[in-house]
């Protein structure tokens, strides 16, 4: 199958295009693009940033885009099917050990029973024992005591439970007024970046993390807050249309031109 870096060269050449006259008409570097045709790529190169020059080259000579980095994809991301044998665990049946095993829980079986049917009962019969019966006339007494105390018991869980709801509603009233909505919020400014024609997308934060990575489609949108001060790094500066605030602000560059970290500020403006 023939390699899409020989694709490429092969229309370059019918064209009668030499790699300087495509890097200046793109705004890539020659090396970039003699890698692609050579289908040579060095480790401290982004994957994506490579498929967004790869995507303006196509478009350049009048290439099918999509079929071309499909079958990019599948010359540099083979699927490989790699067979992990894991070995199975080793049983070990020790006899000997489960005997013992056995052994000592019925042991233990025995004397928590024979604790239970014998030295137990006769405990509880001495406690028993101990015990006299009440005289009848104290039976009157102790009924009446906690008559009494069942009644005082209830009237505190009710005077408890009168101070709980009347406390809840002073909460829910100091919490109705601290909640009131304030009317002076400053609402941030919102930017979006409108996608004119396919175009590779990163965005970075400001500790320079990456926080948007994507090769984006034709009418793809992407907004944030412009508190954000997020920088932008693309492909292909003329494909993206910046809105902030629903007004049309223009594009962050020229056709083919290569941005790296550009933060927009609200009065942005090309």
């Amino acid at each position: 199958m023939e390699l899409v870096g020989q694709i490429l060269k092969k229309n370059r050449n019918i064209k009668e295009l030499s790699i300087l006259d495509i890097s200046n008409e793109l705004n890539i570097s020659k090396e970039i693009l003699d890698n692609i045709e050579n289908d040579h790529f060095q480790n401290n190169i982004d994957y994506v940033f490579i498929l967004g020059h790869l995507r303006s080259y196509c478009s350049f000579l009048g290439l099918n885009q999509d079929e071309l980095i499909d079958q990019f994809k599948k010359q540099h991301q083979p699927n490989k099917n790699i067979k992990i044998n894991i070995r199975k665990p080793k049983v070990i049946n020790n006899l000997l050990y489960s005997n013992k095993i056995f052994s000592f829980s019925l042991i233990i079986m025995i004397f928590t029973t024979f604790y239970f049917l014998f030295v137990e009962v006769d405990k509880t019969s001495k406690e028993y024992a101990l015990i006299p019966d009440l005289p009848e006339n104290y039976i009157a007494i102790i009924e009446k005591a906690s008559v009494e105390g069942l009644v005082k018991s209830n009237n505190t869980k009710k005077v408890n439970e009168e101070n709980f709801a009347e406390l809840e509603s002073n909460i829910r009233s100091s919490s109705a007024i601290a909640s009131l909505p304030k009317n002076n919020t400053v609402k941030s400014s919102t930017i979006t970046l409108k996608i004119l024609d396919d175009t590779w997308l990163q965005l970075r934060n400001r500790n320079n993390e990456i926080v948007f990575s994507q090769l984006m489609n034709k009418d793809d949108e992407y907004s944030y807050p412009l508190d954000n001060k997020f920088s932008i790094t693309s492909g292909n500066a003329g494909h993206i249309l910046v809105i902030i605030n629903q007004t049309v602000r223009g594009k962050i560059g020229k056709k083919g031109q290569v941005v790296d970290s550009l933060v927009l500020s609200k009065d942005f403006s090309n």
